[in-house]
């Protein structure tokens, strides 16, 4: 997906989903796994920011590039016209569904 035409408004992240794992630390490998969401991804972009009634423009407090992790079953899924089966989801959330920054 060529995320370039996407402009992210408000206070909402564009998110590129992680994959899960299709084996375990052990090594077993668990079939149709990857097919499977997580709830954690990398911050692709950022809109500019909340606007308060009073005209205040509050920024987004999430940078490009980090990872996230996000309530379950929050956003709204990206697909690709021109693709079917995506290798990743791309994800549009707000950013109050971020339930925290992972540091690496």
């Amino acid at each position: 997906m060529n995320t370039d035409r996407i402009i992210v408004k408000g206070s909402r992240l564009l998110v590129k989903e992680q994959k899960k794992s299709k084996t375990t630390a052990s090594g077993i490998e668990l079939p149709g796994r990857e097919k499977e969401h997580t709830n954690q991804g990398i911050v692709l972009k950022v809109g500019e920011g909340a606007m308060l009634e009073n005209g205040t423009l509050v920024p987004v407090g999430i940078n490009v590039g980090a990872k996230v992790m996000y309530t379950a079953f929050s956003g709204s899924p990206i697909m690709d016209a021109e693709s079917e089966e995506e290798e990743y989801r791309y994800l549009i959330l707000n950013e109050r569904d971020v339930l925290c920054i992972i540091e690496e």
